[in-house]
C-alpha cells in the first residue's frame, strides 16, 4: 500500500514539475514597446563653448613714454572715461611741439612765396595785355569796318610820286653842279624820296595776306599767353592752398595728439588684460590694455565641420555654466570657413565656430567655459525606430520584432540614418507599428507569445486578458 502512494505521489510530482515546465515555456514574454512614429530625426552633441564679449576694444598709447602707474588690474570694473593706465608722455609731447612749431613756420612761407608767385603773374598778364590792346587797336585801324589801310597806300603812293618827280628834276638839274647849296638839295630830295618808297612799301605790306595774318597769329598768340597765365596763377593759388591744407591737416593731427590727456577707458565694462608693466617704456600705439563691455557677452563654440553643417541660425541650444546653472541659447552665426585643428588625441579635424547668444548672469566673465547642447534635426519627417529594436538576421539583414495578435513577428526592414539612439526605417515598417524594443534583453524569437510590459494580463497560464495600465 505504501508502495502504491509512493508512485502515486511521484507522478502527481512528475506531472506538476512537467506542466510548470510547459508553462514556463510558453508563457508570454512582457516585452518593451513603442510605435513606429514619423517625426525629426536629431542628433543631440555637447562641446565646450567660452564666454566671449560681444564688444571689446585694445587701448593703446597715443604718444610714446613710461607706464608710471597701474591703477585697475584684470578683471577690474572700469567706468567710461575712468584712467586705467598712467603714461608719463612729457618728452614725447616735448617733441611734438616742436614739430608743431615748424609747420607752423613752413606754413608762413608757403604763403609768402605764393603771394609773390602770384604777384609776378599779375605783373606779366597787365604788360601782355597792354601790348595785346595796342595791336587790336592797329588791326582795327588797319582791317576793321572803318580801316584805312586802302587809303595809307593812295596816300603813300601820291607821295612816292611826288617825291620821286622832285628828285629827278633836281637830279637832271644839278647832277654835275659843284653848288654846295644844290648839292645839298638834291641830297635832301633823294632823302625824301627814300622816305616816300619806304613809307609805300610799309603801305603795300599791310595791303598784303600775310600781313593781315600775322596781326590775327599774334593776337590770338597773346590771347592764348593770357589764358596760360590765368591757369598758373589757377594753379599757383591752388599749390599753395593745397600745400597750405596739408599742414593745417598734419597740424590738426599732432593737436590731437597733444588733447589726448590720459588713457581712459571707452566706456563702462571690464578690463579684460593688462598687457604693460610699471616702468615699462611704450611707443606710440603699443596696446596698454584691453577692455569688453560688461553685460554684453555671447557662447563662441568649436564645432566640428559635420556638427556645425547642421545648425542654422536661430536654432535652441541648452547652456550650463560651471556652477550648474542651465539657461537657454539661440545660435546668432555658424561659419562657413573651416580651421584645421589638432584633437586632445593628436588628431586633425576641420572645426567651425559658433557664436550663440544668451542672457549670461553678470558674474559670467571672458573666458569662462560653458557647456554647450545642441538638438540638430539631421533629417525631416521620417519613419523611425530606437536603436536597440533593430536586429541582424541570419542573412545579413536587418529587421525589427513587431507586436500582432499577441506574438512577436519579425520584419525585415529597409533602414537609412541613423543617429540620436533612432534608425530611419526607409521601407518594411509602417507608422503606428508596435516595435518591441529590447528584444535581446527579452529573449524574442518570432511567433513568440508576448505582452507589452505597458499591459497587465489576467490568467498569466493563458494570457487571454490584457488590461492597460493607467
Amino acid at each position: 500500500m505504501k508502495k502504491k502512494v509512493k508512485i502515486v505521489l511521484a507522478s502527481v510530482m512528475t506531472v506538476c514539475i512537467l506542466s510548470a515546465g510547459l508553462w514556463y515555456l510558453f508563457r508570454p514574454v512582457r516585452v518593451e514597446t513603442e510605435p513606429a512614429k514619423v517625426g525629426d530625426l536629431t542628433e543631440t552633441f555637447t562641446v565646450s563653448g567660452t564666454a566671449t564679449p560681444a564688444r571689446s576694444s585694445y587701448i593703446c598709447a597715443p604718444l610714446a613714454g613710461q607706464v608710471t602707474g597701474i591703477k585697475l588690474r584684470s578683471g577690474a570694473r572700469a567706468e567710461a572715461g575712468e584712467n586705467v593706465i598712467q603714461l608719463d608722455d612729457s618728452e614725447a609731447r616735448g617733441e611734438l611741439e616742436d614739430q608743431l612749431a615748424s609747420l607752423e613756420l613752413q606754413k608762413t612761407g608757403v604763403l609768402k612765396d605764393g603771394s609773390a608767385a602770384r604777384a609776378e603773374i599779375v605783373m606779366n598778364r597787365q604788360q601782355l595785355e597792354n601790348e595785346l590792346e595796342k595791336l587790336k587797336l592797329e588791326y582795327e585801324q588797319l582791317y576793321g569796318e572803318n580801316g584805312n589801310a586802302a587809303e595809307l597806300l593812295a596816300a603813300a603812293q601820291e607821295n612816292f610820286t611826288r617825291a620821286n618827280i622832285a628828285y629827278w628834276r633836281a637830279y637832271d638839274e644839278y647832277a654835275d653842279s659843284h653848288d654846295p647849296s644844290e648839292n645839298a638839295q638834291l641830297s635832301s630830295l633823294a632823302a625824301a624820296r627814300a622816305s616816300a618808297e619806304q613809307a609805300l612799301a610799309d603801305a603795300e605790306n599791310v595791303q598784303m595776306e600775310s600781313t593781315r595774318t600775322y596781326y590775327e597769329d599774334t593776337i590770338a598768340s597773346y590771347e592764348s599767353q593770357l589764358g596760360i597765365l590765368d591757369g598758373n596763377g589757377s594753379a599757383v593759388s591752388a599749390g599753395t592752398e593745397a600745400a597750405a591744407d596739408q599742414l593745417d591737416i598734419q597740424m590738426e593731427q599732432i593737436r590731437n595728439r597733444l588733447d589726448k590727456d590720459g588713457i581712459e577707458a571707452p566706456y563702462a565694462g571690464t578690463v579684460w588684460e593688462v598687457l604693460v608693466e610699471e616702468g615699462d617704456y611704450v611707443q606710440v600705439n603699443q596696446p596698454l590694455y584691453r577692455i569688453y563691455e560688461t553685460g554684453n557677452m555671447e557662447v563662441s563654440a568649436d564645432l566640428l565641420d559635420t556638427q556645425a553643417s547642421l545648425l542654422e541660425e536661430g536654432d535652441q541650444a541648452t547652456l550650463t555654466l560651471a556652477d550648474g546653472t542651465v539657461l537657454e541659447g539661440s545660435v546668432s552665426f555658424v561659419s562657413e570657413i573651416a580651421t584645421q585643428e589638432l584633437s586632445a588625441l593628436g588628431i586633425e579635424e576641420s572645426r567651425c565656430e559658433v557664436i550663440l547668444e544668451a542672457d549670461l548672469p553678470e558674474g559670467v566673465g571672458a573666458g569662462q567655459e560653458i557647456a554647450v547642447e545642441f538638438e540638430a534635426v539631421r533629417k525631416e519627417h521620417v519613419l523611425q525606430v530606437t536603436v536597440s529594436a533593430v536586429m541582424p538576421d541570419e542573412d545579413g539583414q536587418v529587421g525589427v520584432y513587431v507586436v500582432r495578435g499577441r506574438k512577436a513577428v519579425y520584419c525585415g526592414i529597409e533602414t537609412g540614418l541613423q543617429c540620436g539612439g533612432k534608425t530611419e526605417v526607409t521601407g518594411g515598417l509602417s507608422e503606428g507599428d508596435q516595435v518591441i524594443v529590447n528584444p535581446y534583453e527579452a529573449e524574442v524569437s518570432d511567433g513568440k507569445a508576448v505582452v507589452p510590459a505597458s499591459y497587465d494580463y489576467g490568467d498569466e497560464t493563458t494570457g487571454k486578458s490584457y488590461k492597460e495600465d493607467r
